[in-house]
């Protein structure tokens, strides 16, 4: 997995640099998008691209690409279902949930393609996810806190 931690620092930067362009810009096409992230230091395909777009939730819409407003990141209908989450090793963190809704949270994570979760694994009511790297479990960590509030910092005991 060492090999694809910079791959997954970089996509989560490089759609980070996407999110930014499409709410200070209007962007009209893909190729207006490699030329905006070659500028950064990233160069890309306009596939690349394309797949950044669909994993942030961005479609063209009246002629430019915007992100739309039903995708916003984090876990929409389902941050109740969370009961507490924590980390557990570096690369791991495991994610309690009511009785039966591991299953529906960690597809929610899996569907919302964090950049910083390698994948996860989810039983009845616990849920692992597995990073890439340290700041990646940084990362999950965040999104869960964002997503459910502070409710699981250290709640199983870290």
């Amino acid at each position: 997995m060492k090999n694809r931690a910079p791959h997954a620092d970089e996509a989560a930067e490089r759609r980070a640099l996407l999110r930014a362009a499409l709410l200070e810009t209007r962007v009209r096409n893909q190729a207006e998008l490699v030329a905006h992230l070659d500028a950064h230091g990233h160069a890309v395909t306009q596939s690349c691209v394309s797949r950044d777009l669909r994993d942030i939730g961005a479609r063209k819409i009246n002629g430019h690409y915007r992100i739309a407003p039903d995708r916003r990141p984090g876990l929409p209908g389902l941050a109740g279902l969370v009961e507490s989450y924590a980390p557990a090793g570096p690369h791991l963190v495991v994610v309690r949930t009511l009785p039966g809704g591991a299953q529906r949270v960690a597809h929610a994570i899996d569907t919302e393609s964090w950049p910083e979760a390698a994948g996860s694994v989810a039983g009845d009511d616990t849920i692992f996810v597995a990073s890439h790297t340290g700041s990646g479990q940084r990362g999950i960590l965040d999104r869960l806190r964002a997503a459910v509030g502070s409710n699981g910092a250290g709640g199983l005991g870290s």
